[in-house]
């Protein structure tokens, strides 16, 4: 009868509890958990990360190849780049030597390097002036429009005195018995009641245009203040502005200058027969240097040359700027992406994918309620477990790794564990998981376990420790604990525990 109650999987996990095998732990929930057919699908959950590592690993790869020929184009544009330079250095010595051939040219070049340097000064000076200038300038301009504006008001205003004034005159002509004309019929100022009698209208005017000239006056008082204001701003306006437009026009003419002798050299190097080379175009006269200067720069470019690694196969070092052969290499790679386009890419069933992340969770969350539960208990000995899963070195398995941490502080593994530590979790594992899958008459037996974990004083202790717990635990009063204990003597009476001794036959 034990015998046909043994969860033969549960047992087999005993052997090891420091690594469980993620399929053998589905096993002891198959049949005996809702829905426990899909837990096994979460396991292809190894065969999409295999997957998708060999798609990254072949993405990886191919971008290997373009980023190493890649690399290939951007040290073989420098190589080229640096025999350009070279060259120009090259010229540029040249053209030191024909200096020194020529007192006509010397002193070009002398004059050029003063003109260069003065022009270079100049702009730094220009750079540090012309933040205080456009400061100045600013507050000059701000300074004239406001004049500007206070003018255009008094001017407005002035025009409406002349109006009231002009109304002041019609009323009197109409009193005097003058005529009117036509266009002056019309109420201009209905602001004015036509019931006041012309007395009234007068003076309602004439205090109008009074109004009028108070405002006239204050914005005259404004624009005389804000001319006095000008006028202490002004003269140090005007000399930041001398100074700024004196160096702007001296530079101006100062790199005219360099242009029209740039010419000039260029000509005399250009019509010297003894020169042996005559590409000057590519250089800037103006900038040329020390022969000392120069040859260092060589010396740099070729020490730079030098270094530049660039495969064989992808270059023809006789002919530098010759692109074919890499060309050649990014085609033949192009063309090998689009034969093995199926291998780089992930062809997606979704509800497959969705199905087997599912069911892993609720494998994860089935393991997290395990773990709660088991903890639950440990903790009447001082001890937590911690479940987790872990993938294979080899990466075709999962497996699940246990720890333990003894008196909040001390990392353990199972086999660290003390005897009656190990049978106490093996025999509340066992329990938690009947709790899990609902079964409310949860027996276990010594017969369960291994031989080295039947220890009838360990056993004992461990069934004193929980029997609490299922008494006053509310999520625990419903089930029913019973114990098949074979050929152990129990020593001291278990509170609560109903005991009945069968006698073997015979």
């Amino acid at each position: 009868m034990v015998k046909s109650l043994k969860n033969e999987v549960f047992s087999e996990i005993l052997e090891n509890l420091d690594l469980i095998p993620l399929k053998k732990f589905i096993g002891i929930y198959l049949e005996r958990l809702d829905n426990s057919s899909n837990l096994e699908k979460g396991l292809a959950l190894i065969r999409l990360l295999n997957e998708f590592h060999d798609l990254m690993k072949k993405n990886i790869e191919i971008v290997s190849q373009y980023s190493e020929i890649l690399e290939s184009v951007i040290s073989l544009l420098r190589f080229n780049s640096l025999l350009k330079e070279k060259e120009n250095f090259l010229i540029e010595l040249e053209i030191t030597e024909e200096y020194k051939k020529s007192s006509d040219n010397a002193a070009i070049s002398d004059l050029l390097k003063k003109l260069n340097k003065s022009i270079n000064d100049n702009k730094k000076k220009l750079k540090y002036l012309e933040e205080d200038y456009s400061q100045r300038k600013n507050q000059i301009d701000q300074i004239n429009k406001t004049i500007k504006n206070y003018e255009l008001k008094v001017k407005d205003l002035t025009k409406q005195k002349k109006e009231f004034f002009s109304q002041i005159n019609k009323i009197t002509r109409e009193m005097s018995g003058s005529p009117i004309k036509e266009k002056e019929e019309s109420n201009l100022f209905p602001e004015i009641d036509d019931s006041l009698t012309n007395s009234q209208k007068i003076k309602a005017f004439q205090k109008k245009a009074k109004d009028v000239q108070s405002e006239i006056n204050e914005f005259n008082l404004k624009i005389g203040e804000t001319k006095l204001k000008f006028n202490e701003f002004n003269p140090l306006y005007e000399i930041y502005k001398r100074d700024y437009e004196k160096l702007k026009e001296m530079i101006k003419t100062d790199e005219q200058r360099v242009e029209d002798l740039q010419v000039e050299l260029k000509d005399n190097l250009m019509e010297n027969e003894n020169g042996s080379h005559k590409n000057f175009n590519g250089i800037d006269l103006k900038l040329v240097r020390s022969k000392q200067d120069i040859e260092d720069d060589i010396k740099k470019t070729d020490e730079e040359l030098k270094i530049i690694s660039i495969p064989g196969d992808l270059c023809n070092l006789q002919n530098p700027e010759d692109l074919s052969r890499i060309k050649e290499k990014l085609n033949d790679n192009f063309n090998n992406l689009k034969i093995h386009k199926s291998e780089i890419k992930i062809e997606k069933n979704e509800g497959q994918i969705r199905e087997t992340f599912e069911s892993f969770q609720r494998l994860e969350i089935i393991i997290d309620e395990l773990e709660s539960l088991i903890n639950k208990f440990l903790q009447e000995i001082n001890l937590r477990s911690n479940f987790s899963i872990h993938l294979s070195n080899d990466n075709k398995s999962f497996f699940i790794k246990i720890g333990f941490i003894r008196n909040n502080r001390e990392k353990i593994t199972f086999n660290e564990l003390t005897t009656p530590e190990k049978i106490f979790f093996i025999i509340i594992y066992y329990i938690s998981i009947e709790l899990q899958v609902k079964n409310d008459n949860i027996i276990f037996s010594n017969l369960f376990i291994p031989s080295i974990y039947n220890k009838a004083g360990s056993i004992f202790r461990t069934i004193r420790k929980i029997l609490p717990l299922f008494e006053n635990e509310e999520d625990l009063t419903n089930f029913n604990l019973i114990f098949i204990l074979s050929n152990l003597e129990m020593k001291k009476e278990i509170k609560n525990l109903k005991i009945i001794t069968i006698q073997a036959n015979g």
